[in-house]
């Protein structure tokens, strides 16, 4: 069995990349050097088993940030919203598993310490099984 959260990683990246929001096709698990603005980072996560009777799944958590460094909160917030309206109750096609629900937590907005940059972050928890 293939591990649920590195195919849900892999929907859910190729969702944000076509869901049109101001970061673009800039999804990404590392930052590359030319450091792109505007953005979204699919940062670290947990997985948690689900063993009940007649019932084998895993419970997984990832955080997803929106980053942008126009002025203010509009644009980080315009993407939050994107990744909110594709993802929360969303359905995705997993690789060896299904989805059976997925959800947007929280969406925390703040300013980085460096004064110039927008944070979105944003908390998704998701609940697969294998595939039979």
């Amino acid at each position: 069995m293939s591990d649920p959260s590195l195919a849900l990683q892999a929907a859910i990246v190729a969702a944000l990349k076509a869901t049109g929001s101001p970061a673009g096709a800039n999804v990404f698990d590392r930052v590359p050097d030319s450091n792109p603005f505007p953005r979204i980072t699919v940062g670290g996560g947990q997985s948690v088993p689900v063993d009940e009777d007649c019932y084998e799944g895993t419970e997984s958590y990832f955080q997803i940030d929106a980053w942008s460094r126009e002025v203010g909160y509009p644009q980080v917030k315009q993407i939050a919203s994107a990744i909110r309206a594709r993802l929360h109750n969303g359905d995705l096609n997993l690789t060896g598993h299904t989805l059976e629900l997925m959800k947007i937590e929280s969406i925390t907005f703040e300013r980085d310490p460096d004064g110039l940059t927008s944070r979105a972050r944003i908390q998704l928890r998701a609940l697969t099984q294998p595939k039979d």
